[in-house]
């Protein structure tokens, strides 16, 4: 017996031993992680609360909870490790599906695509990309109804608790995933599990990624590195849950999940919305600001503070100190606060417009609005902003800011998922030091449940927060999800609002370090590298007051703006269209000449296209392409990963003339849209 005892201690040894050494190469942080709490549980510095046991009445390890006095495989260890084990199989139970719900309808849109270059309804613009989609479920006959399918493969699995993990190798063995994640809350739980398992088996193929005990930032930066890995195969994911410490991990990756969302602005939106105005505006005389050369040389807001207001619900409570602080900022706000900001009486320096939106004309900015604002107040628009829009301001003080791609030669261009985090990257590339945040929330008001301020020009939600919330279907609007708050631990708010977050966190991240950022908003999120802050702690008695005839902004942001391209920038583009025309036009209609007998043949030479671009020194369309890929390919590999799938080779073959002419269609388009501007 003793001598059992001692092999078994020996065996326990060997498997930790291996394990260190493995995550030494593979995680070297989490490695220390765990080496530095072995060395205080040795040291006497850390009191262990879990203890590794062996059941021998069952023949297994269980972990004893010494605080609560409880087993955690209620000293079933082995009958607990064979339900996770059956509970896995090649189907669609224990999983998360992630394919665009374009796919959903039995049915096409009206629409007219003859008149694509003069839609004024983003409505008609994602009807095409619905009547794109259907071309291929019409072919598969696929609605996303049959959930009882079996798959032949399992591209990503997740584990959701380790415990000591005995059912990982059999759940490895029995899937044979390419990739995997681990995620466990509890850092002593799993130094226990590396007594037991040997972790190197999720290796084996594309590898495996650890998220042990950390923080949400990290959480989510290790899920979205592991969403990002052959982000296609992203359609099914798998896990196993222990179901102990577990409960936020599915909301963090349906919210990470959210993020990576094709459909959010779509490949056709970004072609005949963004592209199409802003090849028109280039011929329309508007005035295009070259930031590139703003970064590199303009200082005015060197020694001035900016005060920049969004529309969210922390807007309301602090209207009184803006208006008696007015004059100490240069005020700076969107389409969607500006008549509050006016109807109380407060100047405005500057207002931000990107919405593509023809009703903008008539709800933010009617004329009788329009006619309030100063005609000396600076209005910056994205160039995709419809015309009708454009057309009100004063076209003295209105300057255009490229999206998504930059026309111009070198020049830096916006992306984000609203005005606001786009707003705030402007402030940074006008080089401001100080920048104060009133309003971009990126929340819901904590006791309304109100997404925006009263009276604000923006769609305005209102969520119960009290609701339990089902994730049997997961809304960007209508879901509520936790984040980290800017003045308490957490603040509600929806998945499209945390997209935005994560997208001012990476603007903010690549901020200088002698700009400050300072957030009064009281029910907003927390942004990194930013001050939270209260208004009453704000000594505003240090301010000086501006003397704005002595700023003359206006005669500096037309010093570094143009009308019309350079030749530079023209012959960039010939260069481009040349590169399309011969380049990806040629290997569309080599792909014709083929024969696949499976779509993983076909989807060789579909991908490829996309190295094309990338590896080319043109990749303004790679965006374009690759957004149609998100759409497309995961429903594509949903439906042929099915292990009853019937008449693949026919399938495929018609899915290869779909997919050539709609791909060719957006060379052509795209083509189109940039030889109007030389």
């Amino acid at each position: 017996m003793e001598e059992a005892q001692i092999e078994l201690q020996n065996a326990l040894t060997t498997t930790f031993l291996a394990n260190l050494v493995f995550l030494s190469e593979y995680d070297n942080e989490l490695y220390h992680r765990v080496d530095e709490l072995s060395r205080m549980i040795e040291n006497g510095n850390y009191k262990e609360r879990y203890a590794l046991e062996f059941n021998m009445q069952d023949g297994d390890f269980d972990i004893y909870d010494i605080i609560n006095d409880k087993y955690l495989y209620n000293n079933s260890p082995k009958r607990y490790n064979n339900e996770l084990v059956r509970k896995i199989d090649f189907d669609e139970k224990s999983s998360i599906l992630n394919v665009s719900k374009h796919f959903l309808y039995e049915f096409q849109e009206e629409v007219d695509r003859k008149d694509r270059f003069e839609f004024e309804n983003s409505e008609l613009i994602s009807a095409m990309t619905f009547n794109d989609t259907w071309e291929y479920s019409k072919i598969t006959k696929d609605f996303l109804t049959n959930r009882k399918r079996r798959f032949k493969d399992i591209k990503k699995f997740i584990f959701m608790g380790t415990l000591l993990g005995r059912h990982i190798p059999r759940i490895a063995q029995k899937i044979d995933a390419k990739i995997y994640l681990v995620l466990e809350r509890n850092l002593e739980i799993f130094r226990l599990s590396l007594f037991t398992v040997d972790y190197t088996i999720l290796a084996q193929n594309d590898g495996v990624i650890f998220s042990i005990m950390d923080d949400v930032e990290k959480l989510e930066q290790k899920i979205l590195k592991f969403l990002n890995i052959g982000n296609l195969e992203n359609y099914i994911l798998k896990f196993s849950t222990t179901n102990i410490n577990v409960a936020e991990y599915i909301d963090t990756i349906l919210r990470t999940l959210a993020t990576l969302d094709p459909t959010t602005y779509d490949y056709n939106r970004r072609m005949y919305v963004h592209l199409n105005r802003a090849t028109k505006y280039l011929k329309g005389g508007y005035k295009n600001l070259l930031f590139n050369n703003i970064k590199n040389d303009f200082n005015t807001f060197e020694n001035i503070p900016i005060l920049y207001l969004a529309a969210g619900p922390s807007l309301d409570e602090n209207i009184e100190w803006i208006k008696e602080n007015q004059n100490k900022f240069f005020i700076v706000t969107i389409g969607a606060a500006y008549k509050k900001i006016l109807l109380n009486n407060i100047r405005i320096d500057m207002i931000t417009s990107l919405d593509e939106s023809h009703f903008l004309a008539t709800m933010q900015f009617d004329d009788e609005s329009v006619s309030k604002i100063n005609e000396n107040t600076i209005i910056l628009s994205g160039n995709m902003t419809h015309e009708n829009v454009l057309k009100k301001f004063n076209q003295e003080v209105l300057f255009l800011f490229e999206l998504y791609k930059s026309i111009n030669k070198d020049n830096i261009y916006f992306s984000g998922y609203s005005i606001g985090e786009v707003t705030l990257d402007i402030l940074l590339h006008l080089n401001a030091k100080n920048i104060y945040l009133i309003g971009l929330d990126l929340a819901l008001n904590q006791e309304t449940g109100e997404s925006h301020s009263k009276g604000s020009d923006s769609v305005t939600s209102s969520l119960n927060l009290d609701e339990e919330q089902s994730r049997d279907t997961f809304s960007q609007v209508d879901s509520l999800i936790q984040t980290k708050g800017n003045h308490s631990d957490f603040v509600f708010t929806t998945p499209l609002f945390f997209s935005s977050i994560q997208a001012t966190n990476d603007k903010l991240f690549k901020k200088e370090k002698d700009v400050n950022v300072y957030n009064l908003s009281y029910h907003g999120a927390y942004f990194e590298n930013t001050i939270p802050i209260k208004k009453e702690k704000i000594n505003t008695q240090d301010f000086k007051d501006i003397n704005f005839n002595d700023i003359n902004i206006l005669s500096l942001l037309k010093k570094y703006s143009i009308k019309e391209l350079s030749e530079e920038s023209k012959q960039e583009i010939k260069d481009e269209i040349n590169f399309l025309e011969d380049k990806i036009l040629k290997q569309l209609k080599e792909i014709t000449k083929r024969d696949y007998k499976n779509f993983s043949f076909l989807f060789k030479d579909i991908i490829e296209l996309t190295l094309i671009i990338d590896n080319s020194s043109y990749k303004s369309f790679f965006q374009i392409i690759v957004g149609k890929f998100q759409i497309v390919i995961p429903y594509l590999f949903y439906h042929f990963n099915d292990i009853k799938v019937k008449n693949e080779e026919k399938k495929v073959k018609k899915i290869r003339d779909i997919f050539v002419k709609q791909i060719k269609n957006l060379v052509n388009d795209y083509v189109f849209c940039l030889k109007r501007i030389l």
